[in-house]
């Protein structure tokens, strides 16, 4: 086990000396906030290793300080119990050590305390609740918690966990906390309310086409994620499925890339909710509308003959014409678009201002 044999002045706390009169970590400008949602002590952080793992969090760079959780604008805590790994967007998730002797602070105290990283060596069996030990002062802000954080040691991460508004009271017989809330036991089974409508857009990110799925979700008292599924459809005109997403942010990105989605695709996504803490009460899931990424022709289907007559046609493209580097070579960028004739065939050429 390695522990911190430093005292808190030796590693920029200086816990002893932070004790204003006025308690000015309390108010906004004494404390910054720590907000994403990963950190959430029941979001399984595996779901970043696979997909996004440049998100992973790792507080090695974290300034030391004065801190506040909150988790989807609601106020959080640091959990008091062990965390398993690959919990709260990191693979040592860092939680709140309390001995049999020791307590939160009651309001206005502060506190001296011990964090603690979870960890479990290839392969072994059994984890390791305490590995890693970090001093934490407390305060007990009245209506929140605020701590005394400092850098890690390696890549870890603090955890959090919803409260209630009220702070601290116990729930009653026929109620059962969830984030933090004391709902009734009938209520605590209802799923989350669905998600409003999803929209398809293409974005271009770093010179990639990129389609996103977005969504407005309803204010909720627990924490919640969202299940986004992409489909296209087939030539048969059947549904495919993409992509299978589980994220606690209210988007999804999938790539045009000519594999997955390709040009000409008429494409779908929907999106539910479900609850942290019961991933399995989940809301209805919503479909966007179909979104064709191609070119489109106003009108579709139009007759045009050689009567000597002018014949207006509209061409639209519903994704980003994105210019290859080699065309500044050519100081154009361009599509070319055939126009088929009983006669003859012209080309055309639809110029893009680079």
């Amino acid at each position: 086990m390695i522990l911190l044999s430093q005292p808190p002045e030796s590693l920029g706390l200086q816990a002893c000396t932070i004790v204003p009169s006025l308690l000015n970590e309390c108010s906004p400008g004494g404390h910054r906030l720590l907000q994403s949602p990963y950190r959430n002590v029941h979001f399984d952080s595996m779901h970043l290793q696979q997909s996004a793992a440049q998100e992973m969090i790792c507080d090695h760079s974290l300034s030391s300080g004065w801190y506040r959780f909150l988790l989807f604008d609601r106020p959080a805590e640091m959990p008091t119990k062990c965390v398993e790994m690959n919990h709260c967007g990191t693979q040592a998730p860092i939680w709140l050590s309390l001995r049999d002797s020791e307590t939160l602070p009651s309001p206005g105290e502060i506190k001296q305390l011990t964090a603690c990283a979870t960890w479990q060596f290839l392969f072994s069996t059994t984890k390791d609740c305490c590995l890693f030990q970090i001093p934490v002062s407390v305060r007990n802000c009245g209506q929140f918690y605020v701590y005394l954080l400092q850098p890690t040691q390696g890549c870890m991460g603090y955890c959090a966990e919803a409260i209630s508004d009220a702070k601290l009271h116990t729930c009653g017989p026929e109620e059962i906390e969830i984030g933090g809330d004391c709902v009734g036991q009938l209520s605590a089974s209802f799923p989350p309310p669905p998600p409003g409508r999803p929209e398809v857009v293409v974005e271009l990110i770093e010179s990639r086409l990129f389609c996103r799925c977005a969504f407005d979700v309803s204010p909720t008292n627990s924490s919640v994620g969202f299940l986004i599924a992409w489909s296209r459809l087939s030539s048969q005109e059947i549904k495919e499925e993409l992509k299978q997403e589980t994220t606690v942010q209210a988007f999804s990105l999938l790539e045009l890339d000519g594999i997955n989605l390709r040009l000409g695709d008429r494409i779908f996504c929907s999106a539910s909710i479900f609850f942290l803490e019961k991933p399995h009460i989940q809301s209805l899931a919503i479909e966007s509308q179909e979104f064709f990424a191609g070119i489109k022709l106003q009108p579709e289907l139009s007759t045009i003959s050689e009567d000597g007559k002018e014949y207006q046609l509209r061409i639209e493209s519903t994704i980003p014409i994105v210019c290859s580097e080699f065309s500044e070579l050519d100081q154009e960028c361009k599509i070319s678009l055939k126009l088929k004739t009983v006669d003859q065939d012209s080309l055309w050429n639809i110029h893009r201002c680079t």
